[in-house]
């Protein structure tokens, strides 16, 4: 019974993921503080770790959502994300595609992929 909760468990959290289009942005806001410049757990008075205090990012086009935080920019609470340090998007080549590997989940096993770095794009 807990493999087929684990089953289930795997499959809604990569049917509730966002989108995985590349965009031509620049900038995006940030996913960390949703864009408002401050650290919402610590009050106003708090600066965002990722952005600072602008509640934009600069990143290098093209990005999609990153797969590991489901754009969230947050991993088990209140860390920011590893693979994209916060910003809910991560870079990726003009020319990606779904890896072949992981068919877009991401994961091999019980681990990440390791051709696309877990985030399902090659």
């Amino acid at each position: 019974m807990e493999y087929v909760q684990e089953v289930l468990a795997k499959f809604a959290k990569i049917e509730g993921r966002r989108s995985r289009v590349k965009r031509f942005v620049e900038v995006v806001t940030c996913a960390y503080c949703h864009g408002s410049g401050r650290d919402l757990k610590y009050g106003n008075a708090s600066h965002c770790a990722v952005c600072g205090t602008t509640g934009k990012v600069k990143v290098t086009p093209p990005v999609v959502t990153c797969l590991r935080c489901s754009g969230s920019g947050r991993e088990s609470g209140d860390l920011s994300c590893l693979v994209c340090r916060g910003t809910g998007v991560v870079s990726v080549r003009k020319e990606a595609a779904t890896c072949p590997k992981c068919k877009g989940t991401g994961e091999e096993g019980i681990f990440y992929c390791n051709s696309c770095k877990g985030q399902g794009i090659a």
